[in-house]
Formats: structure tokens, C-alpha cells, sequence
């Protein structure tokens, strides 16, 4: 995903992509010097610690949060036998703990991108129902002119879209844009 905005910008901007563990953070620079880019980079972050020097100075932030994974169960089998109703509560409580801290890092004007590859309420509506509720400064975004036509009539009034195996030919995915208001 990061790729991808980097992407985008062509070569303009700049993307820090931010992760927990090392391992995931060398992942993303193998990525990064395979692509060839220069205007991304990572970075090892525990994203429940406030990062004072980016506050407000993010256009767009993604937050692709850990999660309980149960929209892959079909690519990653082992999940189901890991995944109990006590971590679900862990990880919706988590990704809030994520969404309190990050949302601080979003110029007024700017996106917050949530997203998750779970089919959980929890961590998916019930977080997004319950950060616009907390954080008034935000508001739901319509994503519908950015998606095809036929996922369009699927996207909820607060600009979120549950995509659903099965249903959507996909794995189930959650995605919600929401835009930080002008002062």
C-alpha cells in the first residue's frame, strides 16, 4: 500500500511507511530498493507512541491495522485455529488505541484511511462508528466515485465498505475514508 502512494505521487511527496517489527520494516525496504523509488521510506514505529514531530503534517494517513485476519481464512488456514473471541476484543481495542494516536499526525483538510482484512464488526464498523463519535474534528468520507460501479451501492452514508468472500470476489477487506475538517 505504501508502494502504491508512492506510486501515485510520482515521484512528489514523500510516504513513510511505519511498522511494529523489524522484519516487516526490511520487508518494505527490499520492496522499496526493488521499485526503485526515492520518495518513500520505512521506519520502525510502535504506532501506540505519539510521534510529536508529525502531528497535523500528514495529508493522508493509512492505517492498515493488525487485525484478527478472518477475511483470509481462505489463504491463511491456521487463523482459524488461533482466532478466539478474547484476541478479537484485544485487537478492536488495539486498533483504537492505533486510531487515538495516528489521527493526530492528519493535516486539517487531510484523510484518515482505515483499513483492515477482517469481516469482525469489532474491528471494522463498531471502530469506525465509535472513532467519528470520539473525534467530531472527522467526518466520514464518500468513497463511491472511487470505486467501480458495481462495489458503489455498497458503500455505507459514513464512507465505509465491507468487502465480503464470497460476495464480492475477494477476501473480505474493510476500508473507511475520513476526512479531518478544516478549522
Amino acid at each position: 500500500k505504501a508502494l502504491h502512494m508512492a506510486e501515485l505521487l510520482k515521484g512528489t511527496g514523500n510516504v513513510e511507511a511505519r511498522d511494529l517489527t523489524d522484519y516487516k520494516v526490511n520487508l518494505i525496504q527490499d520492496n522499496i530498493m526493488r521499485s526503485g523509488m526515492n520518495n518513500i521510506e520505512a521506519v520502525r514505529w510502535d504506532a501506540t507512541v505519539l510521534d510529536e514531530a508529525s502531528i497535523e503534517k500528514a495529508d493522508i494517513v493509512i492505517a492498515d491495522l493488525p487485525c484478527s485476519g478472518l477475511g483470509v481464512l481462505g489463504k491463511k488456514t491456521d487463523l482459524k485455529y488461533k482466532a478466539t473471541e478474547e484476541g478479537c476484543h484485544e485487537l478492536a481495542q488495539l486498533q483504537r488505541d492505533i486510531l487515538k494516536v495516528v489521527q493526530q499526525y492528519v493535516k486539517p483538510g487531510g484523510l484518515l484511511i482505515y483499513s483492515t482484512c477482517t469481516i469482525n464488526p469489532a474491528e471494522n464498523q463498531d471502530n469506525v462508528d465509535w472513532f467519528l463519535r470520539e473525534h467530531p474534528q472527522f467526518e466520514g468520507m464518500d468513497i463511491r466515485d472511487r470505486l467501480c460501479r458495481e462495489l458503489q451501492q455498497e458503500v455505507r452514508e459514513d464512507g465505509s465498505l465491507q468487502l465480503l468472500p464470497g460476495i464480492h470476489e475477494s477476501d473480505g477487506f474493510f476500508i473507511a475514508c475520513m476526512r479531518k475538517k478544516e478549522l
